[in-house]
């Protein structure tokens, strides 16, 4: 494959940049890519440039950094960086070509999961409802999703902060992709490659579905993904087509997790 080679991952771990390297395999994909070693917010600059003339025939750009001064999570929490370049940083512009249903949000998460699980399926992800990915009993990656529009344009932006070769070190309950790759398995380039493939053929599956509700097999597996996590007091014990949960004391929706 052009654009990225194994020796991109494969050297000292200190001179790595995730974002670097990501923006190497968008490239070589073709796919509208931009790089900043540093950046405010990829996602606050994803949602300047979603209707700029340049980006109105870009059915996807995608925007990666290795240091983010003011990272956003969900609601007012934000995310927090690791050292330059240890971290995915990331957001994902889509051109939809109509509104979404809010069962969007489950469909994204669960493409996050099928992603990591396929790529590294002897490690133990999880889902914790509503955006984040756990591996053993940490997190280790969250997403962020915004619809914009303007007039007849709709944007789907999709922050994904993963950490790979750190975890922020004020943050006990996250961990990072090397830290839990069992001993004599590296982080190769070819597996980073094959995650960043799979996610977004999985993301983009997961558009396509957010048209409709969730079907029985999306639900049966969403509820094994939420019930992997080691921190959830109960287990779940169903989902319906709208995403709303069920626990043996309750029955929420996804949105209002």
């Amino acid at each position: 494959m052009s654009g990225v080679k194994p020796s991109d991952l494969d050297q000292s771990l200190s001179d790595i940049r995730i974002g670097q390297v990501s923006h190497h395999w968008a490239k070589s994909q073709k796919i509208k890519s931009y790089y900043f070693s540093e950046i405010d917010s990829t996602n606050v600059k994803a949602k300047n440039e979603a209707f700029i003339p340049e980006s109105l025939d870009e059915q996807m750009t995608v925007y990666f950094t290795d240091k983010q001064t003011a990272g956003r999570g969900r609601g007012s929490n934000k995310w927090i960086t690791a050292n330059p370049g240890s971290q995915l940083l990331s957001t994902w512009s889509f051109m939809l070509q109509d509104h979404v249903l809010p069962t969007l949000a489950p469909l994204v998460g669960l493409a996050l999961y099928r992603a990591a699980k396929a790529t590294w399926p002897f490690l133990n992800f999880s889902l914790k409802a509503p955006n984040d990915l756990y591996l053993n009993d940490k997190k280790i990656a969250g997403l962020l999703l915004e619809t914009i529009s303007q007039a007849e344009d709709i944007r789907l932006l999709i922050g994904l902060g993963l950490n790979v070769i750190e975890a922020p070190e004020d943050v006990s309950t996250s961990t990072c992709l090397i830290d839990e790759l069992p001993k004599n398995t590296p982080l190769l380039a070819q597996d980073w490659i094959s995650f960043l493939e799979r996610l977004l053929f999985e993301v983009s599956v997961a558009i396509q579905m957010a048209a409709e509700p969730l079907d029985s097999t999306t639900c049966a597996s969403l509820i094994h993904a939420l019930n992997q996590n080691p921190l959830l007091k109960e287990k779940y014990t169903d989902i319906d087509g709208k995403g709303n949960l069920t626990l043996p004391s309750k029955k929420i929706n996804w949105s209002e997790l």
